[in-house]
């Protein structure tokens, strides 16, 4: 009777022919096992590979020739005899832990990061996988199928390479192996002896090596990071606004690469701090999509190449003053609340100790409402103003009161001016007084600060009213050393409502925040999941109003890190309460709502 693997290539003999080894058992060579001529550990260390989560990597950097023999195992997405194999490999990994290190490496240039991680999981593969994008690894030791392994020792000197064993070919299986060979390799390694045979050849599909030319080429600044940086980073990292220096040329981004690296990989740049399963729900996110985040990585952690500065992008056109263009009017701080006017310079910030919070009037004089379609807040000397919250007081409301779960504007770090579509707007009462909450931080300088918040009204009467407001619990106690304290309040609406943002604050034992829904009809549905981060506090804008019927219950869980494990914990033995204080605590889930105007 013909071999399963005769009648599989008889019906299919170009593909076959494409498969090395499969109907002859597999035999020893004459060459001796090493790498091709100029492929030693030192080039091979070098070679650049990519982790599946986009990350460079080299062999070197992985830990070859460093002490700890390691296997190459060569895979491929859809290849049947490398899927067979994986199995094996990971109970060989696991039994070898400690002693020998094993790692996949995929060269198929048609298999993405992401489908190789997730072909991993569905193998339950044990060990790491890397992508040899642009074949270099392959070339270098001139890999021929997608499940040929090199057993290297702990100097990088190849002892074996070929097969895992004799019982796998395609379209044929034995039921058992009769030759382990990476098993007597292992076994001759650990003894200091040379394995009886140091090479086979590796049942599989036939590896395609396609032209250098036709292979993606390293990233440049001028052809692949400028555009990005345009895009994702100068908004903050230019002169004169949040970020701590510029980001406008390739001097800039060279000079910081190994910086920049750390805070990309580690997803604390962009500052975005919603979890990654709400990628793409709000308007004004700031996170890398997966491919740009490869791209800046491979730049930053490989040559940094500079490209042609031919193909450098445009410098970009950003407004000059007010990021919401001209605005109509401009309000600074004028007065104390008694009545006694600012120096000209400003409010005199202390160059250090604690400061109270300071409250500060300007008067407006609109005979009617205006309605505010843009606004802005900047602060006067923003290395010392940790945040401004601006209410307007109806001279109307007799019973008006300093109530910061409702307020007209805000400045923290990392958030960003307000802009409403057509149809939106927020309120500016007749003759309103606006009162600015200062919060400040001193730094040892000294700092005088006029806080101004600029605005741009509605050329037609809105459709909507913008309304801030507010889960807020002000009676919790993080006890002392707490890692994980979870605060909790709720908010029942009235009436329809439609959630258009929300902005959650605690302070710098603050871990987490969430906003959940309980609909009356007893649906419960999560809004939003943030990290927080007391240095980049940001409004979550969502792209239509999320409509939350009458009666539904808003809560917000928040969670604080009162422990020494905190870096930002100025006092892990303190029992925590609210209050305005940095080192005191407060929870509040801020959200804006429209309201239909009759």
């Amino acid at each position: 009777m013909r071999s399963l693997f005769v009648l599989w290539s008889l019906s299919f003999p170009a593909l076959a022919q494409a498969c090395e080894g499969t109907a002859r058992a597999v035999q020893a060579e004459d060459t001796p096992a090493r790498a091709e001529a100029g492929s030693g550990p030192a080039l091979l260390g070098a070679l650049a590979l990519q982790r599946l989560d986009g990350r460079p990597a080299t062999l070197a950097e992985l830990g070859f020739a460093r002490g700890e023999p390691l296997v190459l195992c060569w895979t491929e997405i859809g290849c049947p005899i490398a899927a067979r194999y994986a199995p094996r490999l990971t109970r060989l990994a696991a039994e070898q832990a400690g002693r020998v290190r094993f790692l996949a490496v995929d060269s198929s240039v048609q298999d993405d990061l992401a489908e190789l991680e997730r072909d991993g999981r569905e193998l339950e593969r044990g060990f790491d996988a890397v992508k040899d994008a642009r074949q270099e690894l392959a070339r270098a030791l001139g890999v021929r199928t997608t499940t040929e392994v090199f057993l290297f020792d702990g100097r990088g000197e190849l002892v074996y390479r070929g097969a895992v064993d004799d019982q796998y070919a395609l379209g044929a299986a034995r039921p058992a192996p009769t030759q382990g060979y990476l098993v007597s390799a292992l076994a001759a390694l650990a003894a200091g002896t040379r394995p009886a045979t140091e090479r086979t050849s590796a049942p599989g599909c036939a590896l395609t090596l396609l032209p250098e030319g036709e292979l993606a080429a390293a990233p440049t600044w001028s052809r692949d990071v400028a555009p990005i940086v345009q895009r994702r980073c100068e908004a903050c990292h230019r002169p004169g606004q949040v970020g701590p220096f510029p980001l406008q040329s390739y001097e800039d981004a060279r000079g910081r690469a190994k910086m920049l690296a750390s805070v990309i990989s580690e997803g604390r740049m962009p500052p975005w701090n919603a979890d990654e399963h709400y990628r793409g729900r709000f308007t004004n996110e700031r996170r890398l999509t997966p491919e740009e985040k490869k791209t800046l990585l491979g730049w930053l952690e490989g040559e940094q190449a500079r490209g042609n500065p031919a193909e450098d992008p445009k410098p970009r056109t950003w407004p000059e003053g007010w990021s919401i263009g001209e605005p109509d009017v401009v309000f600074s701080m004028q007065s104390l609340p008694e009545g006694e006017a600012l120096p000209e310079a400003g409010f005199e910030v202390p160059r250090e100790g604690v400061v109270d919070y300071q409250y500060f009037v300007t008067k407006t004089d609109y005979p009617e409402d205006r309605w505010i379609q843009r606004l802005e807040v900047r602060p006067g000397a923003k290395d010392v103003v940790h945040h401004v919250l601006i209410l307007a007081r109806d001279p109307k409301d007799a019973n008006f009161q300093n109530d910061e779960r409702s307020y007209l504007a805000v400045y923290v770090p990392g958030d960003t001016p307000s802009v409403y579509p057509d149809g939106y707007a927020k309120r500016l009462p007749a003759g309103a007084t606006l009162i600015f909450q200062l919060h400040y931080t001193p730094n040892g300088k000294e700092r005088f600060d006029r806080s101004s918040l600029a605005l741009t009204f509605a050329k037609e009467p809105p459709i909507f009213e913008v309304v801030t407001n507010a889960v807020a619990n002000d009676e919790f106690e993080i006890p002392p050393g707490a890692e994980n304290h979870e605060v909790r309040g709720t908010l029942r609406l009235t009436q329809d409502t439609g959630i258009v943002a929300l902005f959650p604050h605690m302070h710098t034992r603050g871990k987490d925040f969430r906003y959940v829904a309980h609909y009356p009809d007893g649906k419960v549905e999560e809004l939003l999941f943030s990290h927080y981060d007391f240095n980049w506090q940001e409004s979550y804008l969502l792209p239509d109003p999320l409509s939350l019927p009458a009666g539904t219950e808003l809560e917000c869980i928040g969670h604080y890190d009162n422990s020494s494990k905190n870096p930002n914990n100025p006092d892990p033995s303190a029992t925590v309460r609210w209050g305005d204080q940095t080192f005191e605590e407060m929870f509040l889930g801020y959200f804006d709502t429209v309201v239909p105007l009759e």
